[in-house]
């Protein structure tokens, strides 16, 4: 994957990474909460010579004195500063610490203490500190008063031993002893002598103890792991996610996977829903949805003929959208001045009823080709009765009919393409909606009468395995596949897009939508026009035919084009012409018919052959 790739895909799913950085978030408040802080604090004391010595001896003029580290922990030590503090001996013997340093000269010892808050760590370095302070110099003058006593000790039997030697001058015992109580006596008044010049005080704190410092993590610091272990953890599920979800992402992937060219991209709008029916393509609103359909018609306009084409719109698998796109597409080439006959060909779930009412209600393809089955040649009349004017001008129906007990079956029959030749000869543009196209052969026996088909899938829902799966099925039919429609896509347009080309609100509400108006090919019923408010009547057009309500005059007939043609949509008939290079041939013959109703011209306008008659 490119960078941009990885960042697309990101952008895509920031919403999995916001989820995941919130639970390490939340996770990290919690363990705040729930956590036990304490504080540490410390402090150094530094022994002198005379202490440093004894303490790394054991030892000062032979007499035995404990002043190592070891005894900073002892009960000796930790009992009277538990006792100044308020705590029991073991509680602060498990958070003193002690370490010691020496040199050759001098001993350092650094205590270190815990508590719960700054104050009491603080409070028990410095009772600990104090309490050794004081049992060193007791040590020390014990140690004096010791050395003391065996100097005078010493000094007095040195004098009993001269007393002797004085009265036997000779007397070998006498001067071995004599000389052992000197030494004796030489070697306190050494060890006196260094503990005077050592100073009084035995011990000096060089460092006090300072409040405590958290010896866990700061809060800002667990939130900070917190949110980058969210974000690293988000981002590689997503990534990894993506794959292995092989779910269609949008039309840039059409074409490597297929082979086959993207001819479309439907975005997905919220608001299609409160549309009855969902045509957005039959109102003036210009919303993203509705130009997107406009570009996919010029699109197909370029790779079909520009009178008597005919295509398949089909999909991966139910639910891509199909009969949307089939309603709106006629619907869209009929307002772009073309002549449109819109096939029900999805004889399992017809689904066009949605869109047109009782238009695509009815006798239709299944009811033809069951006629038909046994080989006898379609008559014109067959198909052009069973065609169902729309509330749209130059948009028909024919509809699915009954459905047959295998329509695969009746599709085989060769009959299917003589009927879709003769619906070619009626209309510019021949829409068959058929059934998806993945595992049913419905859409491949269509098609092999037609231009093509198109196939619909859904952005973020198709398994791209599928789609390549229904191309190639397709192919294998000898189906020529126009191109891909990727629909329900969730890109949106850049905001300098959207200011340009769609509708602002207000310009809207002063346009006027889109009436359905009665098709001039066949009758509108009394219920439809009655919806629309409008005294319009009914009668079959070139027939000379009048109905219950009367007959279809000329100045009727005068301006109900000349207020549909304000309403037509002239974009969408430029655009039709450029990309076809054909302007639409009932456009002039609707001008003659106006023209002459407004001159009063007694003759009726003759009835085209190739007009789709319906019936009754």
């Amino acid at each position: 994957m490119t960078l941009r790739q990885v960042l697309d895909v990101l952008w895509k799913r920031k919403w999995t990474i916001v989820a995941v950085i919130a639970i390490a978030l939340v996770t990290a408040v919690a363990y705040l909460q729930l956590r036990t802080v304490s504080y540490q604090s410390a402090g150094i004391v530094r022994l002198n010579s005379a202490v440093t010595q004894a303490a790394l001896a054991g030892e000062i003029g032979g007499i035995s004195v404990e002043l190592d580290a070891d005894v900073v922990t002892s009960a000796a030590v930790l009992d009277p500063a538990a006792a100044s503090l308020g705590d029991t001996s073991d509680e602060l013997a498990s958070a003193v610490l002690v370490e010691a340093t020496s040199d050759e000269r001098l001993v350092r010892i650094t205590v270190s203490a815990q508590g719960p808050t700054p104050d009491v760590a603080q409070s028990r370095v410095q009772a600990v500190l104090v309490s050794y302070q004081a049992y060193v110099d007791a040590q020390m003058a014990s140690a004096l008063t010791s050395l003391q006593d065996r100097q005078q000790d010493a000094i007095a039997e040195v004098r009993n031993i001269q007393a002797q030697l004085e009265a036997a001058p000779g007397d070998p015992i006498a001067n071995v002893n004599l000389a052992t109580e000197l030494s004796k006596m030489t070697s306190a008044t050494g060890a006196i002598e260094v503990l005077t010049n050592a100073g009084t005080s035995n011990t000096t704190v060089v460092a006090g103890p300072y409040p405590g410092e958290l010896t866990v993590p700061t809060p800002l610091v667990i939130l900070s792991l917190a949110l980058l272990t969210g974000l690293v953890i988000g981002v590689a599920i997503v990534l990894i996610r993506d794959q292995f979800d092989d779910r269609l992402r949008g039309e840039d992937e059409v074409e490597a996977l297929t082979g086959v060219r993207s001819i479309g991209e439907l975005s997905w709008d919220r608001k299609l829903g409160r549309l009855d029916p969902p045509l957005p393509v039959a109102h003036n609103e210009r919303t993203d949805l509705s130009e997107r359909l406009r570009t996919l018609r010029s699109n197909l306009a370029v790779s079909l003929p520009a009178r008597g084409a005919a295509f398949v719109v089909t999909s991966v698998e139910p639910g891509d959208g199909k009969s949307f796109v089939s309603a709106n597409l006629a619907l869209a080439w009929a307002r772009g001045g073309k002549k449109v006959i819109l096939v029900g060909g999805d004889l399992r779930r017809p689904n066009l009823g949605r869109y047109f009412g009782d238009a695509a209600d009815g006798e239709g393809l299944s009811d033809i080709l069951e006629e038909h089955e046994d080989g006898a040649d379609l008559a014109v009349g067959s198909v052009e009765s069973r065609l169902n004017s729309t509330r749209y001008r130059r948009l028909t129906i024919l509809p699915s009919g009954a459905e047959p007990a295998e329509p695969a079956d009746l599709f085989a029959t060769p009959i299917l393409g003589s009927l879709i030749l003769q619906l070619r000869t009626l209309a510019d543009i021949v829409i068959i909606d058929s059934p998806p196209a993945i595992g049913i052969t419905d859409a491949a026996l269509l098609a092999a009468h037609t231009d093509g088909a198109i196939v619909l899938a859904s952005a973020n829902r198709t398994d791209r395995g599928r789609l390549v799966e229904t191309i190639d099925a397709l192919r294998a039919a000898g189906t020529e596949v126009i191109g891909v429609v990727v629909n329900r896509s969730r890109r949106k347009l850049p905001k300098s897009y959207a200011s340009y080309y769609l509708a602002d609100e207000k310009d809207v509400s002063r346009t006027p939508s889109l009436s359905p108006v009665p098709s001039a090919v066949g009758p509108v019923s009394r219920s439809e026009m009655d919806d629309e408010e409008a005294p319009l009547r009914r009668s079959r057009v070139g027939t000379g035919e009048a109905t219950d309500d009367g007959q279809l005059d000329d100045e009727f007939l005068d301006e109900s084009f000349e207020d549909f043609d304000d309403f037509d949509d002239e974009d969408d008939l430029a655009a039709e012409e450029l990309s076809t290079g054909d302007a639409p041939e009932h456009a002039d013959a609707e001008s003659d018919l106006s023209g002459s109703a407004a001159r009063g011209d007694s003759a009726a306008p003759s009835h085209d052959p190739q007009t789709p008659r319906v019936r009754e």
